[in-house]
């Protein structure tokens, strides 16, 4: 089976990766195409470290892109404290998120292409003594160089939606193989766990832990450029392609009753930056500001085209709308603004957010359709105490949701070998 995999894999690789590569700026092609075969440098990995710290284990983490690194950073956090960190993903944008937030002494890598050569060159360089895995990348011969090596693997974070696991379904054989050299599946609801139990996992091997991105905490002050924005301040965080057009025309339509109001547009995706300006803001000749260069000065609408900041961001917001959620793409994370104790507002599309139905049921946020999204942002911000209300409802959601951390931490020192306390 895995040398079928092996086979169709590597005939396919000379296709795909020259498209990957080109796509990528200049400075990052030589290093890409060298991790990805598993030529990872020297400093770029923790292993150098180990003279240093002898009586450290060093954890694997693999995160596939910024929503995966930005929800590993409450665990690195506190795995830091004993433990070498090595972080892989697959995006540029992820590298940035992961770059941006570990220590000199931890490391961050392109995750080597999943062929037997690349990962086992990866493998000894790193030398983990854990394999964490963000939500469910799982890729088969780095699961099987990884066991044969007898290095333990964790799904943190675990997550399997409706449509994967239809999907999955599909390949139950070969699922079912890959999650049995999974020791341990810390899952985010009781439905992940059910769904993954059913693909093949072993029962006594998974637990819920929770979601970490809930326990991702913003910087405590607010960005500085912020600070004399026209009020009231609308974002609308993670929008995907349809729903930058809706919240601008929700936007005109409230500004008759908020003059003064501005509008902050953040993208899901960094690559969507150019187009939104040239297709969308420019053609409608509208006047807008980039965070990038720093001109949001004295404008009613900025384009937040910065990575990693957006969760810090919402901090000054009088109201949040949430993307991903007015297009069908699953919604995105109502505990960022939550953390804020901000007003949120959603439209019909939340699958991909499990504790979206609690939010809706305890009126820490409303859903709207986007043909009526303008007339419920007039309804919120013309009364200060639906908007206090609805931001106190979300804050107390978001505190009683926390904890995924401590009980992440307790499995992984059960893996571990000898097994670490992290403090308390």
């Amino acid at each position: 089976m895995y040398l079928l995999y092996s086979l169709l894999y590597m005939l396919a690789l000379p296709f795909i990766l020259p498209l990957h590569l080109l796509k990528r700026p200049s400075r990052l092609r030589g290093r890409w195409l060298k991790e990805r075969f598993g030529f990872v440098p020297p400093g770029a990995e923790p292993s150098g470290q180990r003279q240093r710290y002898n009586d450290r284990p060093t954890i694997w983490i693999h995160a596939v892109s910024v929503g995966e690194a930005i929800a590993a950073r409450p665990l690195i956090r506190r795995l830091r404290e004993k433990a070498n960190v090595v972080v892989s993903t697959v995006t540029d944008t992820g590298q940035k998120v992961t770059m941006d937030f570990i220590t000199d002494e931890e490391g961050c890598i392109y995750i080597p292409f999943d062929i037997p050569s690349a990962v086992k060159r990866t493998v000894n360089r790193i030398r983990p003594d854990l394999l964490v895995i963000m939500e469910t990348e799982l890729w088969p011969n780095l699961l099987r160089i990884v066991k044969n090596a007898g290095i333990p693997v964790l799904i943190v974070n675990g997550r399997i939606s409706d449509r994967s696991f239809w999907g999955y379904q599909k390949i139950g054989f070969f699922m079912k193989n890959l999650l049995g050299m999974v020791d341990y599946c810390c899952m985010q609801t009781e439905g992940d766990a059910k769904r993954v139990i059913a693909l093949g996992a072993h029962d006594r091997r998974v637990c819920v832990t929770g979601n970490l991105k809930f326990d991702s905490i913003p910087p405590e002050e607010i960005p500085l450029w912020c600070k004399g924005l026209g009020r009231p301040i609308i974002i609308a965080g993670s929008t995907h392609e349809g729903e930058e057009e809706v919240v601008l025309n929700a936007f005109y339509a409230i500004k008759k009753d908020f003059k003064g109001a501005t509008l902050i547009i953040a993208p899901r995706h960094p690559e969507r930056f150019r187009k939104i300006e040239e297709e969308l803001f420019k053609k409608r000749k509208i006047d807008f500001g980039r965070r990038s260069d720093g001109s949001c000065k004295d404008k009613e609408i900025i384009l937040l085209d910065t990575i990693g900041e957006l969760s810090s961001v919402y901090g000054c917001a009088d109201l949040c709308i949430i993307g991903g959620s007015l297009v069908p793409k699953g919604g995105h994370n109502l505990f960022e603004p939550a953390y804020w104790a901000k007003p949120i507002v959603c439209g019909p599309h939340m699958e991909n957010f499990p504790l979206a139905a609690v939010f809706f049921k305890n009126r820490a946020a409303v859903m709207v359709k986007a043909d009526n999204i303008g007339k419920v942002l007039v309804e919120i911000l013309s009364d200060m105490t639906i908007a206090e209300e609805m931001g106190k409802n979300a804050r107390e959601l978001y505190l009683k949701n926390t904890g995924a951390v401590l009980k992440t931490l307790e499995v992984i020192n059960k893996l571990l070998k000898p097994p670490f306390q992290s403090h308390q």
